[in-house]
């Protein structure tokens, strides 16, 4: 589980990693490259509907994730608060 006053983050920032990996397949990045952030996109979702407090651990990935794939944005995400109507 993630922590419910991050769950709308923990959402707007899953929901960034998977912008980001469209526009990795817009621009042809190497399928290894797609691969590698869809795997981590396959982890998040587990994170959120584990029994324990995952916050923590799924923020880690999201970390891995910014730098890894140059996207600071998907970290900021979770990190500020969301908008209300994102």
């Amino acid at each position: 589980m993630i922590k419910p006053e991050k769950m709308p983050n923990a959402l707007y920032a899953l929901q960034s990693v998977l912008i980001k990996a469209r526009e990795m397949a817009y621009q042809s990045a190497s399928a290894r490259d797609l691969g590698g952030i869809l795997d981590y996109a396959e982890m998040l979702p587990r994170f959120i509907a584990s029994e324990e407090d995952e916050t923590d651990k799924f923020r880690e990935y999201l970390a891995e994730i910014a730098d890894g794939y140059k996207c600071a944005f998907v970290l900021q995400r979770f990190d500020e608060p969301a908008p209300p109507k994102w």
